[in-house]
């Protein structure tokens, strides 16, 4: 259903709630608000267009949610970057990495059961060390 084109709209209010004329005729009135409640239909929505939906925070903040033009999904303009499960995370299969990899905090490799760490000193010399748990 496909809402009409409102021309010469009439409102009314009154001991039967609140009621437009968005598709009847100049005498009909379709009430949309009543004490048990809104009364609408889906093609009273059919043309809505929200660029965008603030909320308030109960402190007063304000949050901003849209979409940019590929569909992410943006909180004050900034896309949303869901978290992943880089903490503790086991890896498995063989991968094949390019380009730069930089380790920070460290380097562990097992052999035979045994953990080493690996180190690498001023010169530029790697050590391996094993790590006693």
């Amino acid at each position: 259903m496909v809402r009409p084109i409102i021309t010469n709209g009439k409102t009314g209010i009154g001991n039967f709630g609140v009621g437009v004329m968005p598709d009847g005729t100049s005498d009909t009135l379709r009430i949309l608000i009543k004490p048990d409640g809104f009364h609408f239909v889906p093609s009273d929505f059919e043309d809505l267009v929200l660029p965008s939906i603030v909320f308030d925070t109960p402190d007063g903040s304000k949050y901003n949610v849209s979409f940019n033009n590929d569909g992410k999904l943006l909180i004050n303009g900034n896309e949303l970057v869901l978290p992943t499960n880089q903490e503790d995370e086991v890896i498995g299969g063989n991968k094949t990495h390019t380009g730069l990899i930089k380790l920070e905090g460290g380097l562990q490799l097992s052999a035979n059961e045994k953990l080493y760490e690996i180190s690498v000193d001023e010169e530029g010399n790697l050590k391996a060390s094993e790590v006693k748990e």
